[in-house]
């Protein structure tokens, strides 16, 4: 090679170098525009959710009022699982403390359509991925009680599915089955496993080799459901037991709300008229930058996809239903995978993920909203990875083979927050920009979502404390029940979730660039 050549392929190079940084610089500028922009209306052709086939109460789809009520005491934004849990809550405490109490949920969509309706409904908390991280930033006390928040919900969920017979919802416990394709992500999972038998006895696992291309497993418990019907049946067991209390307006877009100068607090305008109320429930998860456009710079929405599959004649056949899988390449990268239950273990594959993907590894599905749509190369990895993992290493042509095969394919919108936790409890008026004091002096703002894709651990529990906050029971000593831990809210509540001034100001969803 001459002088020349030396110096050209060098030129060439740098150039691919330069050419490599701006294309990286151009695609943060246009991430960080996305987000800034803020959040958007549901997308009224959302693609269709597996879920949400064959509904177990059909009446209940676009259910809603001839007419939009002109007055409630609360009203709650969201029909998904946070709704559903904060409704649930304020009834029944307002039942308990005898106090008359009037709700109307809205949904812009069909009922249960937004992110529970689409998600992959695995009740899976995995504290020997999660702990380390909770450890640095909260100290080991507050770890282990935020894990086992999100623990509790395995209990909660099943408990109350079995005890109110919500048997649709096929909600059970399962064994789950982290397998790892990264040598040193497995050895940081067994290291932080070993010291949780100390710390969250409750939490035991096993770790295994399985073999050359897997580099180790670790199995424990978890849960699954039909996150769609579970909610649906809470809404018809609600309507059923407090008909002249409750009212569920679908279709019912929320277009912007102001304070009122009346002893109800907060006009609520809608495409269908106004409703006022007292207390105003932000249960909107993803989207509740829509109504609260200062917590665009605290959260954002992530556009993620889930499958449904026919199983074929692969290897985890004969699971009947009772095992889950985690398929974890390396550091917050992973895909998941629930089979539903069946008699000869031939039930639907319920397959997650995909996150880094897409043509700019996941970055271009950061501050997006829209779920009418599906990115073709996570789709396509979610359709082809099953055989890769699951199937032997040569298998011999059987054509009387059952085939596997993709029956649908789907997206939804989560939410990441800038510290990865949700955001609960009563908003300050410098967050909601409203709240003035011209209507009545205990009427409030609250908001429950911003689950970071974790809202099966998340939600149930989140939702139920609020609905305690509102009621003003915080300090009550309240007897357990079906979906209800029981004791005093800080017993069980973790504060770090509460979404105070002070955690307000340290947020900036920007942050999350450092775990990305």
């Amino acid at each position: 090679m001459g002088f020349f050549d030396s110096i050209k392929k060098s030129w060439k190079t740098l150039r691919t170098a330069i050419k490599t940084l701006l294309d990286l610089n151009h695609k943060y500028e246009a991430l960080v525009a996305r987000i800034k922009q803020g959040a958007s209306l549901p997308h009224r052709n959302p693609t269709r959710s597996y879920w949400l086939e064959d509904p177990p109460f059909p009446e209940l789809v676009d259910i809603r009022s001839k007419s939009l009520p002109n007055k409630a005491d609360v009203v709650i934004i969201g029909s998904g699982i946070t709704g559903a849990a904060v409704a649930r809550s304020l009834l029944r405490e307002s039942k308990r403390k005898d106090q008359d109490l009037t709700i109307t949920v809205l949904e812009a969509r069909d009922i249960c359509s937004g992110a529970t309706g689409r998600n992959g409904g695995h009740i899976k908390a995995s504290p020997h991925e999660t702990f380390a991280k909770l450890e640095a930033k909260y100290g080991v006390e507050r770890a282990v009680a935020l894990t086992r928040f999100q623990l509790d919900h395995l209990e909660c969920l099943t408990n109350l599915c079995q005890s109110e017979e919500f048997t649709q919802a096929e909600c059970r416990k399962v064994e789950t089955v982290d397998l790892f394709f990264d040598q040193k992500t497995f050895d940081d999972v067994c290291h932080t496993a070993s010291k949780l038998k100390t710390l969250l006895p409750e939490h035991q696992g096993r770790k295994f080799a399985v073999s050359d291309q897997v580099v180790g497993a670790y199995s424990y418990q978890a849960g699954a459901l039909w996150p769609y019907r579970l909610v649906t049946s809470v809404w018809s067991e609600l309507l059923d037991e407090y008909p002249d209390q409750i009212t569920i307006e679908t279709h019912t877009t929320v277009l912007w709300v102001d304070e009122s100068g009346d002893q109800d607090a907060y006009n609520v305008h809608t495409d269908r008229g106004i409703i006022s109320c007292e207390h105003l429930v932000h249960a909107t998860n993803a989207w509740m930058g829509h109504l609260l456009p200062k917590l665009n710079k605290k959260a954002t929405g992530v556009r993620a996809h889930m499958s449904a599959q026919n199983p074929g004649q692969n290897s985890y056949q004969g699971c009947h239903g009772d095992r889950s899988w985690g398929l974890i390449y390396g550091p917050d990268d992973f895909d998941y995978m629930t089979q539903r239950p069946s008699s000869d273990g031939s039930g639907d594959i319920m397959l997650g993920g995909g996150v880094f993907r897409s043509k700019d590894n996941g970055i271009d599905q950061i501050g997006i909203w829209d779920d009418s749509c599906t990115d073709a190369i996570t789709s396509a990895h979610l359709a082809g990875i099953l055989p890769i993992v699951f199937s032997q290493e040569k298998q011999d042509r059987q054509t009387d083979n059952q085939p596997r095969y993709l029956q649908q394919h789907w997206s939804g919108i989560i939410s990441l927050t800038g510290d990865s936790l949700p955001f609960v409890g009563k908003l300050d008026p410098r967050i909601s920009a409203r709240g003035s004091g011209k209507g009545s002096e205990n009427s409030s703002e609250w908001i429950a979502a911003g689950y970071n894709g974790e809202g099966m651990v998340f939600a149930w529990l989140c939702g139920t404390a609020l609905g305690i906050m509102i009621m003003g029971s915080e300090q009550d000593d309240i007897p357990a029940s079906p979906g209800f831990p029981g004791g005093k809210l800080d017993e069980w509540f973790p504060k770090e979730l509460l979404l105070d001034n002070k955690r307000f100001d340290r947020l900036d969803v920007l942050d999350l660039a450092d775990q990305l």
